[in-house]
């Protein structure tokens, strides 16, 4: 996978998210929104990345089933890079910007609401879409797991506040559901995306075609150099901290606070929670005693702002592992689906499994390097 071409793509399409929360006529989205959907962006790139470099792998080979020489292998791929990252990222862009300014409105409306249909007017309506135009119902209405939109690619279909018994379109919801049915079922856009937090579903074609091959990537086929690599250049060394020090840390960080809130590199808000009964992350650090935790835990806003690498791992419920590297070892801080950190350790250099365990933590989805 061309690592470069994965985190630009993600980057534009978490712009159009972020866009999106701005333009949201409700002000600021609300609590979780934004970062859910974020979470859904870097898969999709991966994902994206991996068809692309998959479809020039077998543009490699010619109809007789030998190898293209340079020139005519070029030739074949000429539009290919104006398709993907041009044409079809356009319309990725507006799918996540339109699917986020929805997923808001989704939130906003109460159960008990009554929603219309509502389409743009104009001569280039769908007929499918046209045909839903003025339709109301409830929000708790299953119809709109199916018809809220976005319905398909350059979708400008809209769903605003509407009025009981007062809908000039007279179709029932068994109807609605039918006649959007054949369109929708088996595609991307079978998905309310203010109920699922999903802005591209796994039956997308990339996803399809990358068979979740995009979720357990490892650094080497993201092109990354190997820890060894790594420790042949100048790493930084971190102060070690006493106890004293760490909580004396944590109360100017935290402002007088229990908690502490980070941004990361990305611009997510991350919590590290402390509270009395012992079971949060600043007491986390000192329980562990016998590893001494506190003498770098001070390197935490560092690691979360400065990070060499951060992770998503798929096969540990979403969680993201920001990875910055020492002379003395690596540090990993943990953080989970809902923003909330959970552990932080230095993976010790002189550790024998050392090559493992940063192994297994440079694996998932990349979301930063």
């Amino acid at each position: 996978i061309n690592v470069d071409l994965h985190l630009k793509t993600a980057k534009k399409l978490i712009n159009a998210v972020e866009k999106a929360a701005m333009d949201s006529e409700f002000g600021k989205p609300y609590p979780g929104l934004i970062e859910a959907l974020k979470r859904n962006i870097y898969p999709f790139s991966a994902a994206k990345s991996f068809t692309q470099m998959q479809y020039y792998r077998d543009a490699m080979i010619g109809e007789d089933g030998n190898i293209l020489g340079k020139d005519s292998f070029i030739k074949k791929i000429a539009d290919t890079g104006e398709i993907f990252n041009k044409k079809y990222l356009e319309a990725e862009y507006e799918n996540a910007y339109y699917s986020t300014i929805m997923a808001d409105k989704w939130g906003r409306f109460a159960d008990e609401d009554v929603l219309e249909y509502s389409t743009a007017g104009d001569n280039q309506v769908r007929p499918s879409h046209k045909a839903l135009d003025k339709f109301t119902a409830k929000k708790s209405d299953p119809v709109w797991k199916r018809i809220y939109t976005p319905n398909g690619w350059g979708c400008r279909c809209n769903v605003i506040p509407g009025k009981n018994n007062s809908s000039v379109n007279k179709i029932s919801s068994i109807e609605a559901d039918r006649m959007m049915k054949d369109e929708l079922k088996g595609t991307p856009f079978d998905n309310n995306v203010g109920i699922s937090k999903v802005i591209f579903k796994d039956n997308h074609p990339y996803f399809l075609n990358t068979k979740g091959k995009e979720m357990n990537l490892s650094w080497e086929q993201y092109g990354l150099p190997s820890i060894d690599k790594i420790r042949s250049e100048e790493l930084p060394d971190y102060k070690v901290a006493t106890k004293d020090e760490y909580f004396n840390w944590w109360k100017n960080k935290s402002k007088g606070n229990e908690h502490l809130v980070l941004k990361d590199v990305l611009g997510n808000e991350i919590t590290f929670e402390s509270s009395d009964k012992g079971k949060d992350f600043k007491n986390h650090i000192l329980q562990k005693a016998k590893d001494k935790r506190y003498e770098y835990a001070t390197e935490l806003e560092s690691i979360i702002k400065t990070p060499n690498e951060i992770w998503m791992n798929p096969k540990d419920k979403n969680t993201i592992s920001y990875l910055k590297f020492y002379e003395n070892g690596a540090i990993r801080v943990v953080v989970n689906n809902d923003w909330k950190g959970e552990t932080m350790y230095l993976i010790e250099k002189d550790n024998p499994a050392v090559k493992n365990k940063i192994g297994e933590t440079r694996k998932g989805i990349l979301l930063y390097r």
